[in-house]
Formats: structure tokens, C-alpha cells, sequence
């Protein structure tokens, strides 16, 4: 698994490279897998994959592979070694929407040529992928029409399956099953208390809202709901300065710093669980643009591992897969938000891990597609 442009090490985690390193444990039940990501701090992953952080065994690890997995972000180098190799390749991809809205880029004096490397390098994959794997129904259509403009829809393989099942299987984000496992015995020893814990758990990206969180929560907290806020994701980078300035502004100005927590360092392993087993509600809200209109968030798996109801706005995939999980509360504004959250606190129960979402269960296809062998030369 090609993972160079994102870490696997639980210190340093993203959505990205938490999915890739929960798809790996399930492959290895079939193959052995080694996971490449030169950014990542050496560390023990599950039985069967190796984390290979060394860029001068990128050679060797190709040589010795039997398929390739390539993910977002992908370097163009690797990619063209990849090609070069001739060596079969699964993708994992989505198009590069979000990018240009990267502050970093934007600033860029030559951002329009760097953005061109990154759709080309996505064009690339698109190109020389054997089989195709995608986070939801939305990112499924994408990446068929987007194969069909470059050329890999074919009229033999749409008679094989109108669906074309042969080349792409969808993978909705979920989780392990040893996450599952965590999930569920610190859910059962978690004992319930007064504070309704809400967290913020999309990251603080410029596609998405953290103010409007902040301002729910106030009003909420007006209304009598004893709502503690946490910011799961608070480190600082140069892609989110702006995002986090503003919101430590309204902190400060709104004086709401003795109900919200933001962290700067990441969640260790123990501390995840332990945090979202005793969290009420998740809280995301998303700002209208391509980028929300075309992904689900990865975020989806926390409110799915820990049965968290949600609540976010009501634009974009991200809404419709999580009410049909019976999860998602819209909101179009701070007050409607508040509305949800009261209606959350006055109905807690008990929660428990959606199960049809264990990569156990939806990553069959791949697995077996794997297994088969069918894309042996």
C-alpha cells in the first residue's frame, strides 16, 4: 500500500491513512501486506502488516510486490515507478476537489502548475488502475464517469456488469473489527454522567464550520443543557491557521473558554476511545461547496464505530448517508443546531457500533477479487 502522502502512525493519523491502515489489517488475512509511508514514526500494526517508513526501501518493496495500492495524494514518482513496473494497481481516490481551496496553494505565486501535477497525477491512476475501490455511492459516480471520459469504460467490460462490479467495488468508511471490539467494551464500562459532551470531530479544514459548532453549543447551554464542547483535532498547520484563528477568536470574544476544550496534541489510542465512549453527540458542519458535495466525510466513522448521532448540515452526501444510518441531525443555522443537540440530551440511550459498516463485512469484494487472482499477467 502506497501511502506516501499520508501517515499511519497513530500519533499522526488522518482519515486517509486511518483507512488504509484498517483495510490492511483486513487484506492480511488473505496476503501479507506492507504499508509504505516514509512520513510515519515506526510503529507495530496488526498482525500481518508491516509499516515500511524508510524511502530508500521503496524500490525494493515494489520489486517484491504482487499488487500495489494507491491511495490519495499519491507521489508522482511512486507513480511512475508504479507504472513503469507494470505491476497490477488498486486505487483508492477521489477527485482532487479540495486541493485548490488549500491556503498553502492559494498563495502559491506558481499554484496553478502545482495544481495541475496533483489533477495529473489522479489522471494517472485513473489510467493504470486494474480495479477501483470508493468511500460511498457519490464518490462511485464520480469515479465511473470520470473513467468513462478517460477511456476505461468499455462496451465488453459494461456486458460483463452494467454495474461494472469487475472493475469497481464501493467500501463505505467504517472501521475494524478489532475498532469495533474497543468500541464496544469501553461503551460498556463507561458509566453515565450529568455533562453532555459534545465533540467536533471533522478536523478544522476551510470547507468546514467550527464557529457555528461553537455558537450551537452556547445556545444550547442557554436553554439549560449542561453542553461541554471539545475539538478532538485541534492541531495547528498551515492549512487551517485561518479556520483556527477564528475560532479562538470567537472563544474569546463569545466567553465560552470554560465549556470548550480544543486539543492541540493528537488523541493516543486509549484517549480515542475513551473520549468517544463517553461523548453524546458529534457535531460537523460543512460550508457549501464541491468539496462537500462529492465526498462524505471520513469523519462518518466515528459517529458510525460509536453510534453517535450527528449534528451537521444538510448539503452534501455526508447528510444523506448518515440519516439513513439514523444518525444525522440537519441544521441550517447555530439555533436549529441547538434545537437538535436539546433534542439529543432529553433522548440519550445506549449506543452501540453499526456493525454492517465493519470493513469485515463490506471489504468482501475486494478481498475476494484478491483472492481470485484474476488480475495475474
Amino acid at each position: 500500500m502506497d501511502c506516501t502522502g499520508h501517515r499511519v502512525d497513530w500519533a499522526s493519523l488522518g482519515g486517509i491513512g486511518l483507512r488504509a491502515r484498517e483495510l490492511a489489517a483486513e487484506i492480511a488475512r488473505i496476503a501479507d501486506v506492507a504499508i509504505f509511508s516514509p512520513e510515519s514514526r515506526p510503529e507495530t500494526l496488526d498482525a500481518g502488516v508491516r509499516l515500511v517508513t524508510r524511502r530508500s526501501d521503496w524500490a525494493a518493496e515494489l520489486r517484491r510486490s504482487d499488487l500495489v495500492y494507491s491511495f490519495d495524494s499519491p507521489s508522482p514518482e511512486r507513480l511512475s515507478d508504479l507504472v513503469r513496473s507494470g505491476k497490477p494497481v488498486i486505487v483508492e481516490n477521489a477527485p482532487p476537489l479540495e486541493h485548490a481551496l488549500y491556503p498553502s496553494l492559494a498563495r502559491s505565486a506558481d499554484r496553478e502548475e502545482v495544481y495541475r501535477h496533483t489533477v495529473e497525477a489522479y489522471r494517472e491512476q485513473l489510467a493504470s488502475g486494474t480495479f477501483f475501490t470508493c468511500r460511498s455511492a457519490v464518490e462511485r459516480a464520480t469515479l465511473v464517469a470520470n473513467l468513462c471520459v478517460t477511456g476505461r469504460v468499455t462496451v465488453e467490460a459494461m456486458q460483463a456488469s452494467g454495474a461494472l462490479d469487475s472493475t469497481v467495488c464501493t467500501i463505505p468508511i467504517g472501521f475494524s473489527e478489532t475498532a469495533a471490539a474497543a468500541a464496544r467494551h469501553e461503551l460498556t464500562r463507561t458509566k453515565a454522567d450529568q455533562t453532555f459532551r459534545v465533540a467536533w470531530s471533522g478536523g478544522l479544514w476551510t470547507y468546514l464550520d467550527p464557529v457555528f459548532a461553537l455558537d450551537a453549543v452556547r445556545i444550547a447551554r442557554s436553554r439549560g443543557v449542561p453542553a461541554e464542547l471539545e475539538f478532538l483535532y485541534g492541531r495547528g498547520n498551515a492549512d487551517n491557521a485561518s479556520v483556527m484563528s477564528e475560532l479562538l477568536d470567537a472563544i474569546e470574544n463569545r466567553g465560552c473558554g470554560d465549556f470548550v476544550t480544543l486539543r492541540r496534541t493528537p488523541l493516543s489510542h486509549e484517549e480515542y476511545f475513551r473520549v468517544l465512549a463517553r461523548t453524546s453527540a458529534l457535531i460537523c458542519v460543512g460550508r457549501r461547496g464541491v468539496e462537500n458535495d462529492t465526498c462524505v466525510r471520513l469523519r462518518a466513522r466515528d459517529s458510525r464505530l460509536f453510534g453517535l448521532p450527528t449534528v451537521l448540515d444538510r448539503h452534501g452526501p455526508t447528510f444523506d448517508e448518515l440519516t439513513r444510518d439514523g444518525l444525522a441531525h440537519g441544521a441550517d443555522d447555530p439555533e436549529e443546531a441547538a434545537d437538535a443537540l436539546e433534542a439529543i440530551h432529553q433522548s440519550r440511550g445506549d449506543r452501540v457500533p453499526l456493525d454492517s459498516y465493519s470493513y469485515r463485512r463490506t471489504a468482501r469484494d475486494l478481498c475476494t477479487w484478491i483472492e481470485k487472482g484474476s488480475w495475474r499477467r
